[in-house]
């Protein structure tokens, strides 16, 4: 299989952009995809930020399974991490990520001196989305695709909060190509620098291991033979075929994929907790 990598230059800008904007923030708010919490972490991130104080979230936890999340929840407390499960949209929830990251930092005056907060996290995860909700305004373009945000936003919530929206950011080199598969599923990696067939392949058999009753409801088929054969049947299932009848193999990895990113499998968790 192909090597999954995806870091352009944009990313680079992102980085030397991150690592002048954190030392003027109090605490970071770390968004990562709740389906993949371990995945959507990004290592260069939590090397740049050092000691200062994070809230995780975990967003699109209502397209994440609700038991795996609470067990990532439970984890990630136990290692002294302050993690929120959330949907972006919802405003009164998203609230909660202001109080969580102002309890984070000694108390002060915040009229004379604001908390500075910034959000960071990996391409897609809806960092856009949680300022909005934050703001109470559209102040960010935020859409369900990979590098959207291009460069830094500043913006005064009111006068006792300030904060940095950072572009999406992986890092250089992808080492562990199991996770580079589920961010590949996920949406964070734009698609025009993957092979959507590769990963769709490997997004089934995922399903098939974890989910395999949300592919035969879905799809009609019961998916026990190799995923490529079961990929190939859902092509012709749902008319993903070319002039003489052979299926479109790139139409049938967007239904997949779609499905998958969408909730329309249901509820799913692509990577549960260590032991």
């Amino acid at each position: 299989m192909q090597s999954i990598q995806w870091f352009p230059g944009h990313m680079h800008r992102t980085r030397r952009q991150l690592a002048e904007l954190l030392p003027k923030a109090d605490a970071v708010i770390e968004v990562l995809d709740a389906r993949l919490p371990q995945a959507s972490r990004n290592p260069l991130l939590h090397q740049l930020r050092g000691p200062k104080p994070c809230v995780v979230v975990l967003n699109k936890s209502d397209l994440a399974d609700p038991e795996v999340t609470q067990a990532w929840v439970t984890h990630w407390k136990a290692h002294d991490l302050e993690v929120l499960p959330l949907v972006a949209t919802d405003a009164k929830v998203s609230r909660r990520v202001l109080q969580a990251a102002r309890a984070l930092v000694p108390p002060r005056n915040f009229r004379l001196r604001p908390l500075v907060l910034l959000i960071a996290g990996i391409p897609n995860v809806g960092k856009s989305t949680l300022l909005n909700s934050l703001a109470g305004r559209k102040v960010s373009l935020a859409a369900d695709k990979a590098a959207i945000t291009r460069a830094p936003k500043r913006i005064h919530l009111d006068e006792e909060t300030t904060l940095y929206d950072t572009p999406g950011v992986l890092w250089p080199k992808l080492e562990d190509q199991h996770d580079a598969l589920l961010l590949a599923a996920s949406g964070a990696i734009r698609e025009t620098a993957l092979d959507l067939w590769t990963v769709a392949v490997g997004a089934a058999a995922l399903l098939h291991q974890y989910y395999p009753e949300r592919l035969r409801a879905r799809y009609g088929i019961a998916g026990d033979g190799p995923p490529e054969e079961f990929l190939w049947n859902v092509g012709k299932r749902r008319g993903c075929l070319r002039a003489g009848g052979v299926v479109d193999a790139e139409k049938a990895a967007q239904v997949l994929l779609g499905d998958l990113r969408s909730g329309k499998l249901g509820r799913i968790s692509l990577q549960k907790p260590p032991a």
